[in-house]
């Protein structure tokens, strides 16, 4: 075996071998760095990194934003002047945590569950008789499943 490996290497294209094999890897380097050539496998991804990280950093952007402007739509006690800003932020973390695990859906089913989850959130937070009225259910409900469904077209604008 190693007198085998020992004529392969002396051979006079041998180098030209190791040379073309060499250039290949780097051009298969360069061209997965910048996304056009791409491997998706169920146990490999290569090439859509920055890809996916400005989809993410895109919709973590776009939440944020989007919960700050929705805070104006909760009950106010002027007596806790930061309980409206909390519970938007609670609200952003689990956001944060469906974009980042990258497993947003159209189907009803998964965005009943997620607004379930987020009306639990919210009234398990405060128990005032404005947080707990339908109509603050009803809003949060609306708000979750359109916001969904921005996310999901931040990832199709992005592809």
């Amino acid at each position: 075996m190693g007198e085998i490996v020992k004529d392969i290497l002396l051979s006079p294209n041998a180098g030209i071998v190791l040379v073309f094999l060499t250039l290949v890897l780097v051009i298969g380097v360069v061209l997965s760095k910048t996304g056009i050539l791409q491997v998706h496998t169920e146990a490999v991804q290569i090439g859509a990194a920055d890809r996916e990280r400005n989809i993410i950093r895109q919709q973590l952007e776009w939440s944020k934003q989007h919960l700050r402007a929705f805070e104006v739509y909760l009950p106010k006690d002027p007596n806790e002047n930061y309980l409206a800003k909390y519970v938007t932020e609670r609200m952003y973390d689990k956001y944060v945590d469906w974009i980042t695990l990258n497993h947003l859906s159209k189907s009803m089913a998964y965005i009943e569950i997620k607004q379930e989850i987020i009306v639990n959130l919210v009234m398990g937070l405060v128990h005032t008789d404005e947080y707990q009225s339908e109509e603050l259910k009803e809003l949060l409900r609306k708000d979750t499943k359109e916001s969904i469904e921005a996310l999901l077209q931040i990832r199709e604008v992005y592809k």
